[in-house]
């Protein structure tokens, strides 16, 4: 049965008025703090909501939840303050060391950049055969820089380590059945260097 316009038109469902309040929001309040530090130079990056930004009602869970980055920022030296400190260094090379390259390089790896002290224990403790011979090539530089420059031992560090290929003899090992199976033996040059704070007698030397 069909419906006229008249009849279908007072069947139509009007929607309904609902006043629904939003959701309650606040704007932050939030007012810069002064810090007071003892350190002049240090200074405190911190954010804050000076306008009327919407955050979510959620309280911090304690006081120190919100995190500052303290940044020192040190004066950098202008050109009539620039460091006078004069820096010598001794070397000590070993050739022909029965191992490759790669292997002693992972060991040279370890120690560059720290000092003789640290060294020494780095090496004493290390699970590999090619500290045996790399630690004497630490304590000979070590030797050098204290008996030729007069450098304190506890100041040193390890400014330079650089392990080059050496020479690789080709050898033949016996094999089955009257064959004979190639292998190479490698060698490797580790060069270590050392570098100190040169005593006044020895800035007295050079300049001489």
């Amino acid at each position: 049965m069909a419906l006229s316009f008249s009849q279908s038109s007072s069947l139509a469902v009007t929607p309904l008025n609902l006043n629904l309040n939003p959701p309650s929001q606040f704007h932050s309040q939030l007012a810069p703090k002064s810090l007071k530090f003892p350190f002049p130079s240090l200074r405190i990056q911190c954010s804050c909501f000076n306008d009327k930004t919407l955050i979510s009602p959620i309280t911090p869970k304690s006081p120190n939840h919100a995190r500052i980055h303290a940044v020192a920022q040190l004066p950098a030296p202008t050109s009539g303050q620039e460091s006078t400190k004069t820096y010598v260094e001794a070397f000590a090379i070993g050739r022909n060391l029965r191992m490759s390259a790669d292997k002693a390089r992972r060991v040279v790896d370890q120690i560059r950049g720290r000092s003789y002290e640290e060294t020494l224990m780095i090496l004493e403790f290390m699970p590999y055969r090619a500290c045996e011979s790399i630690i004497k090539i630490v304590f000979s530089a070590g030797a050098n820089a204290s008996n030729n420059l007069g450098l304190s031992k506890g100041s040193l560090v390890i400014s330079k380590a650089e392990v080059n290929e050496g020479k690789t003899m080709k050898r033949m090992r016996a094999g089955a059945r009257g064959k004979a199976h190639p292998y190479k033996k490698r060698t490797c040059h580790v060069a270590i260097t050392v570098k100190g704070l040169a005593s006044e007698s020895v800035v007295e030397a050079k300049s001489v």
